[in-house]
């Protein structure tokens, strides 16, 4: 069965009665902006199909470069219903670093047609001549077409293993690259995810993340449809300027589930007011998926904090684990279950081995990520290829329905990643890079390989030390942690700082974050750099580009406030910044 067969048996059985809702934030007011039953859904992707049909698009590159909103997955669809394989992307704008990732994506899939709508065409077609594709890609704003009629669509030829579109990752450790994600693919993580919420014969949804990343794409847009729900949905930038938005959607359409990030949760602990806090009852809240980054058990306790009078329920509390390659859900904490916290020793870690302690607080706090739902996951060492038990830290390889058919036009990277098979001869396996152990059935994620930092024979993760340094004082933002090459490799740490408000010296704050990372992790010599907001690399998804971070800190690019450099790394940085 394909994707688009699945959807279209939910259209004829629910038709008018489910749908999905845009909302808008006007004067802190929700504002139902758009909305379309699945059946209105259907029918404009059915249009949309019949179009590029008649194009002879047909297993051709589409990219999509649309707003937030229901024209982007109308577009989606449509690209499905005619077997045209879409390329979800940001809309570029104004960002340089946006405008490049999109060019390169064009050039890598060899696009020739992008659809956006009729707000942005006049930009797109404007840059478009900037870069000199004007001449081999056309942009279409697909809310402005005469579009055929939906009657006039013909489901074309296409089953479980036929390519449904690409999800290019977001680039944190490398160049991005196109995930080829298949109709069997996505019927499947869709069935993760339904597995992991309960299964509910009915459910309400709501969120806002960007429907040009796995979890924004997979876990909000299209789950709805799978398996039957309503959304209500809105902006990143609505999210962002306003956060109790999300809050307040939760508690207008007594949603059920939601999807996010967990930086997202903690800008709602952070940014939430007392007023807006009075007018919420989440207590419909059962299942709040916290995934794509490191979750941290100091969010889980501020949103209990914060939102616990209003029905915030900590067995709400959901950390998964996934990826791009394996579609998103790889492993997820069952509805009802609650996260499991559990604390580690340090010492141990840094020999790859888990060891509870009696006491979290005496260890290294990690949250659990889940249980797989029926996906394989392996711990596996990086370098023999050898199985290790339960509770050794080593490279988690994964095999399931939902891993990829590997990256677009990239052989070698495909079989490094995805054609991974033990010592023992067990394959293929989806080798993730990250780093993490299991124990007691659950999955805990401690870094990803490439980060990790060997300091005379300590194996340091770097997420462990940017929480550590976050904790020090209420000024400090995003953190990046990672190793710099100078005679031996020694640590550091760029840290954001909010200089508004700041009530002690920025030289006396670095000199803090050291001594308390000097009393956690014993690192009595390692080097501080202060930076303003926006200072610390992130991908677009907001994880923390630590290589990118380093060269701007080694190339001179770095807007820094204040640094506490050790001598090796001061002269490291200066031979490199001449």
């Amino acid at each position: 069965m394909s994707f688009v067969q699945w959807v279209r048996a939910q259209v004829d059985r629910h038709g008018h009665e489910r749908s999905y809702t845009f909302v808008e934030d006007r004067r802190g007011e929700l504002v139902e902006q758009d909305r379309l039953t699945f059946a209105e859904l259907d029918a404009r992707a059915r249009s949309i199909g019949a179009w590029l049909t008649g194009r002879r698009m047909t297993d051709q590159t589409v990219l999509l470069l649309h707003p937030a909103g229901l024209e982007f997955l109308a577009a989606f669809l449509g690209c499905l219903y005619s077997r045209v394989v879409a390329v979800p992307s940001p809309l570029p704008q104004t960002d340089p670093r946006a405008l490049e990732r999109a060019e390169g994506i064009i050039k890598d899939a060899d696009v020739r047609l992008v659809l956006t709508d009729s707000a942005n065409l006049d930009m797109l077609d404007a840059w478009l001549r900037d870069v000199g594709l004007d001449g081999t890609v056309e942009c279409v704003a697909t809310d402005a077409l005469d579009l055929p009629d939906p009657g006039d669509w013909t489901m074309p030829r296409m089953g479980p293993d036929t390519l449904a579109y690409m999800q290019y990752t977001s680039g944190s450790t490398s160049e991005p690259r196109g995930v080829m994600i298949t109709h069997a693919n996505l019927l499947h993580n869709e069935g993760e995810i339904w597995r992991a919420i309960g299964s509910p014969k009915v459910g309400v949804g709501v969120g806002w993340l960007p429907h040009y990343h796995d979890m924004g794409l997979v876990g909000m847009l299209l789950q709805p449809i799978y398996a039957g729900g309503d959304l209500y949905f809105a902006s990143p930038i609505a999210f962002v300027m306003r956060p109790a938005l999300w809050l307040e959607m939760i508690s207008r359409y007594r949603a059920g589930y939601t999807v996010a990030p967990n930086f997202a949760y903690e800008w709602c602990a952070a940014r939430v007011t007392d007023a807006q806090v009075a007018g919420l009852d989440l207590s419909s809240l059962r299942f709040a998926l916290n995934g794509a980054e490191p979750v941290r058990t100091g969010t889980l306790r501020a949103m209990v904090r914060r939102f616990g009078a209003a029905g915030f329920s900590e067995k709400a509390w959901a950390p998964a684990y996934g990826m791009a390659e394996a579609t998103l859900v790889i492993t997820a904490t069952p509805l009802g279950h609650g996260p499991t916290v559990r604390g580690f020793d340090v010492a141990a870690l840094e020999r790859h081995e888990a060891v509870p302690v009696d006491n979290p607080g005496e260890g290294v706090e990690l949250v659990g990520c889940g249980r797989p739902i029926s996906m394989s996951v392996h711990v596996v060492d990086p370098g023999t290829g050898t199985e290790l038990p339960h509770g050794r830290v080593g490279e988690l390889w994964v095999r399931g329905e939902s891993v990829a058919r590997g990256y677009w036009q990239r052989e070698e990277a495909t079989r490094d990643a995805f054609r991974g098979r033990t010592a023992a001869g067990e394959g293929p396996f989806l080798r993730t890079g990250d780093l993490g152990f299991l124990l007691d059935g659950e999955l805990y994620v401690t870094g990803r390989i490439k980060d990790v930092v060997i300091v005379n024979g300590r194996n340091l993760y770097p997420q462990d030390l940017e929480e550590a340094a976050r904790q020090a004082h209420p000024s400090l933002g995003a953190g990046a942690a990672f190793g710099v090459r100078a005679g031996g490799e020694h640590v550091v740490l760029v840290q954001e700082i909010r200089e508004r408000g700041l009530d002690a010296p920025a030289e006396e704050l670095a000199r803090g974050v050291q001594g308390e990372l000097a009393r956690s992790f014993g690192l009595p010599s390692m080097s501080v750099v202060l930076v303003r907001r926006g200072g610390v690399g992130k991908t677009t998804s907001g994880k923390i580009q630590r290589s990118r971070t380093r060269d701007l800190l080694l190339n001179g690019s770095l807007p820094v406030v204040h640094a506490e450099l050790t001598a090796a790394v001061a002269a490291r940085v200066r031979s490199e910044g001449v």
